[in-house]
């Protein structure tokens, strides 16, 4: 059985993470050796970039990592004085739980010095699990130019030795280059409870969900529905899916567009392709697998996998519904063995070891099978790794990147849509306040009008008018235009007056509610007087007795008297024949009166002068 799998590789550099010294220390013309100047490098063999040095003439030196937890090293990459090769000559280089002298001490590597002086760049495989690292001499000076100490903290491994060793291993111990069980696996994950007891690989296949050759994945299209159209199956398709890496399936591979498919309409979230072929597996020819949201159907699916039996590594990340899986077309009825399709991943929406948590809610589209955190950024209004905190006070929207209208009225925007929880200041409106009043409005919540001003224009947080010379009519002057004109007034700037009979004008037109005007005027506004020879509401009536037609516009009396004929106050009464004989004696002698009075007057001036 052949198993094609990516591997993985990473590791940190140990050096960096724990404290160092040495036996001795030497101080010379360029300084002080310490032992820190192993770690900070250049990595080159050059003494005067600064190196580490124990003094000389003494018995024993050493130099020492000493790390604050078990880490697993993998390898030791020594960069030694280059132009002393001969105080190299001989060295040991321990891992210990201890001090240099230590009883549970291991050797990793040791220079026997039987072909000369050693090479002063070397780099050692160690693979222990140690506490302590140390590069030991006897009658020499250690003079470290550079070390590089590689390897993960016990328990885990990958990229930055982030990821935790699968729970199937034994001591929770792995591989820090790709996770595999150090001290053999527990045969619980493994199918039938098969493992190989030298290489941990579960021989047969996995447990319901598990998959990869450690049992170490979470499987996802494990018991999923599968179906096949291809030249010579000796097995249903579904034994593709079942974990048994034992049972296949034979391929006569010559048929038209070949192809085995496996999912349902559930989404599953992708980071790796497994196949397991049989013996009967050319050499020659590619397998491929592709990701697809429609059945039957890979021309527009994701490329997935394309490789001969010997796989080529390759980092896969897709989101889909099917694994399809082509086998290679080959001549003269070649078979093919495959064995079990597994695909590394989760249900959309979940992750962990088991996909057993949820990913977070505000993640947009899935989130890292490991962590949790969301790949592509959160939703609008949230931020961090797994975009569990809101906005920073101030901002809102994708990324948080935009900021809060400065016309809120107090309290912060909601921090996903930005909308002003408190409302808006004086002269701003709308969802986020950011629009301006509209015309003819003000104030808080827009509330306000400026109903006084010409066209309605006034500054949208006081109202002020925009044009400030002069005010609708109907509204006293001033700089608001807010204030309306008292009772019987009305016009620009309240300057006219009504004489409506019964009730105040309108204001703004003047005109009279019931129609009517006192008596004396008249005029749509009862603002006009009654012309010579009128008089009475609306000065309908006509004083034509009066004499010259002059009388009171109010009342209608007579001012110049009655023509003849006429008596009483507004010469309304007409005089009868007897009326008018005994008036004759009484006029002529008010005449004769007269005349006297003016001879006396001409007689005094006369005599006068």
């Amino acid at each position: 059985m052949k198993t094609f799998f990516v591997t993985v590789t990473a590791q940190t550099n140990l050096a960096l993470e724990g404290n160092v010294d040495q036996k001795t220390t030497l101080t010379d013309s360029d300084g002080v050796h310490n032992a820190i100047l192993a770690t900070t490098g250049p990595a080159n063999n050059n003494w005067n970039d600064g190196c580490s040095s124990t003094m000389p003439g003494k018995k024993q030196a050493w130099w020492a990592l000493l790390l604050p937890k078990i880490a697993f090293v993998t390898n030791v990459v020594i960069y030694y004085r280059g132009d002393r090769p001969d105080q190299m000559d001989q060295f040991r280089l321990y891992l210990s739980n201890g001090t240099e002298h230590a009883k549970d001490k291991s050797l990793c590597y040791t220079d026997l010095g039987i072909k000369g002086y050693p090479e002063t760049t070397q780099d050692h495989n160690c693979n222990t699990l140690t506490r302590n690292v140390y590069f030991f001499n006897r009658d020499r000076v250690v003079e470290l130019c550079y070390i590089e100490i590689n390897g993960c903290w016990k328990g885990t491994w990958g990229d930055g030795c982030t990821t935790d060793c699968p729970v199937e291993c034994i001591g929770r111990h792995c591989y820090p280059g790709n996770g595999s069980c150090i001290w053999g696996c527990d045969v619980q994950e493994c199918f039938h409870g098969t493992c190989d007891a030298e290489t941990s690989i579960c021989t047969k296949g996995c447990v319901p969900g598990r998959g990869g050759r450690y049992c170490t994945f979470y499987n996802t299209v494990h018991d999923r529905s599968a179906k096949q159209r291809v030249s010579g199956q000796s097995s249903p398709a579904n034994v593709l899916v079942d974990g048994n890496t034992t049972s296949c399936i034979s391929i006569v591979s010559t048929g038209l567009n070949p192809y085995i498919q496996i999912g349902n309409e559930s989404l599953i979230v992708i980071t790796g392709v497994y196949l397991f072929f049989g013996d009967r597996n050319p050499i020659v020819g590619i397998h491929k697998v592709y990701c697809s949201n429609t059945t039957d159907s890979w021309v527009d699916g994701l490329e997935l996998y394309n490789a001969e039996y010997v796989n080529k590594d390759k980092n896969v990340f897709a989101v889909c519904k099917y694994i399809i899986y082509i086998p290679p077309v080959l001549i003269e009825n070649a078979e093919i063995d495959i064995c079990e399709i597994e695909i590394r991943g989760c249900p959309y929406g979940k992750y962990g070891d088991i996909c057993q948590s949820i990913c977070p809610d505000n993640c947009i589209g899935p989130c890292d099978l490991i962590t949790g955190n969301c790949l592509f950024g959160c939703v609008d209004g949230w931020r961090g790794e797994k975009c569990g905190k809101a906005c920073a006070v101030g901002k809102f929207g994708g990324q948080c990147l935009r900021n809060c209208s400065s016309n809120c009225l107090s309290s912060p925007c909601d921090h996903v849509t930005g909308q002003c929880k408190a409302g808006c200041q004086k002269g701003w409106e709308g969802f986020n306040c950011t629009e301006e009043c509209s015309t003819g409005n003000f104030g808080l919540h827009c509330s306000e009008t400026c109903d006084g001003c010409i066209t309605n224009e006034c500054y949208h947080i006081n109202g002020d008018c925009k044009n400030d010379s002069v005010c609708k009519p109907g509204y006293v002057y001033g700089k608001y235009c807010n204030q309306t004109c008292e009772a019987w007034h009305f016009g620009t700037n309240c300057n006219k007056m009504c004489n409506c009979k019964e009730k105040p004008c309108n204001i703004f037109t003047g005109e009279c509610p019931d129609g009517g005007c006192q008596m004396g005027w008249k005029g749509d506004s009862c603002d006009q007087e009654c012309t010579r020879g009128y008089f009475g509401s609306n000065c309908v009536e006509f004083c034509n007795t009066c004499s010259n037609h002059s009388c009171n516009k109010v009342n209608g009396s007579c001012d110049a008297g009655c023509k003849n004929g006429f008596s009483g106050l507004q010469c309304s009464i007409k005089d009868t024949q007897e009326s008018k004989a005994g008036s004759g004696p009484a006029i002529g002698g008010g005449i004769s009166g007269v005349f006297i009075v003016i001879i006396l007057v001409v007689l005094a001036v006369i005599i006068y002068r």
